[in-house]
């Protein structure tokens, strides 16, 4: 064989090699695109969860600052409606009294311009005449005196209805102020979490969403019985651990007698358009309209506990949505704070593997309401 035919040989046996050597450096290269790209997006997550985690505790921030509002707009509201029932019944006293004057008036106007002609026509002996008139004296200047005492009181009333009146104004404007702070911050919130999608739980999404679809979303207790795990373990109801999750009082406690029978939860009669928190650090397995119970939300709160709230006139999470301790879920129905007859009802209920649980053993009354009923 020739050299130079042994130089071809040669050649061609080599070509598998290269081929396959070759190969090998494309599969790491690929290999390592595809690792750079998932520590890549790895790290993009890591810096939307700490955004979100960021954005969440500046909304809770917002969430308690408004609170503090919210409550002292209830306390403005409560002394105004005082002290309009108290300026009511004055008005009531001052007219009594200056009615009983007004008909002594025409007597005590005769006695004193003509003393004598009176005397001579009033059927009476002169010392009947005299006591009498005594008599009528004595009674005209304690009405007086009290219808004065009246009309003081009752511009005193006034004067405080018109400061309390001020005070509201100021309340709604810086309450109208911190609203739109923390709109502005749930928008944040959530265009950070709709740019990856992994933010929210998809199995707790995908869960929902096959129960919905199963129609077994039927009654509340099926709800939170196949949305929430159960758990082994304990959760601990320390109280005052939750916060009370709306700014307003308790119109109906736990064990309370009720037409279905003892109450399972809690209602508070809500602060008009008042900011609604999750009483946990957890999970949203529901958020939406319920039958019977309006928009509501079930929170997981971990270790097979589960809250409940309900009677909201707006959401602010969906489901899936990992929630910080106290930050906002939803908002309560404005109302005329003047006509509290038409105040919104949130209901809440705490759960403990599917089981009621009384809420005022977790729930601090005083730290988001404003009086424990």
């Amino acid at each position: 064989m020739t050299p130079r035919r042994a130089a071809f040989c040669l050649l061609l046996l080599s070509l598998p090699a290269c081929a396959r050597a070759d190969a090998r450096h494309d599969a790491q290269m690929e290999l390592a695109a595809h690792q750079a790209a998932a520590q890549a997006a790895l790290a993009a997550r890591h810096a939307v969860e700490m955004r979100a985690a960021k954005l969440a505790e500046q909304q809770v921030a917002a969430a308690a600052a408004l609170r503090k509002l919210e409550d002292q707009t209830a306390r403005a509201s409560t002394q105004l409606l005082n002290l309009q029932a108290a300026q009511e019944i004055s008005t009531q006293q001052l007219k009594t009294a200056e009615d009983a004057l007004a008909r002594l008036l025409p007597v005590m106007q005769r006695l004193a311009s003509a003393p004598a002609a009176t005397l001579l026509a009033a059927p009476l002996r002169p010392n009947q005449a005299v006591h009498g008139i005594a008599i009528m004296q004595g009674i005209a200047a304690t009405i007086a005196a009290k219808a004065q005492a009246v009309q003081t009181q009752g511009a005193q009333l006034a004067q405080i209805v018109a400061a309390t009146r001020a005070s509201q104004t100021r309340l709604a404007a810086a309450t109208a102020a911190q609203q739109a702070a923390e709109a502005k911050l749930s928008t944040q919130i959530a265009a950070a979490r709709s740019t990856e999608a992994a933010d929210a739980d998809k199995a707790a999404i995908e869960q929902a969403k096959a129960l919905a679809a199963r129609h077994k979303l039927a009654t509340l207790n099926e709800a939170v019985a196949n949305l929430v795990p159960k758990s082994a373990t304990p959760a601990s109801l320390r109280a005052g651990a939750g916060g009370a999750p709306v700014a307003g009082h308790i119109v109906q406690s736990f064990g309370a007698a009720t037409p279905a029978g003892p109450a399972v939860g809690l209602s508070y009669e809500a602060v008009s358009g008042a900011t609604v928190i999750s009483p946990c650090a957890g999970t949203v397995m529901f958020a939406g309209a319920f039958p019977a119970y309006g928009l509501m939300t079930i929170t997981d709160c971990g270790h097979g506990t589960s809250v409940v709230l309900a009677g909201m006139n707006r959401l602010e999470v969906g489901v899936g949505q990992h929630l910080a301790h106290g930050q906002p879920v939803g908002r309560m129905k404005h109302y005329n704070a003047a006509a509290p007859a038409h105040a919104p009802v949130l209901y809440v209920e705490v759960r403990q593997n599917g089981a009621p649980v009384n809420p005022a053993a977790w729930l601090n009354n005083r730290r988001g309401g404003h009086g424990s009923g």
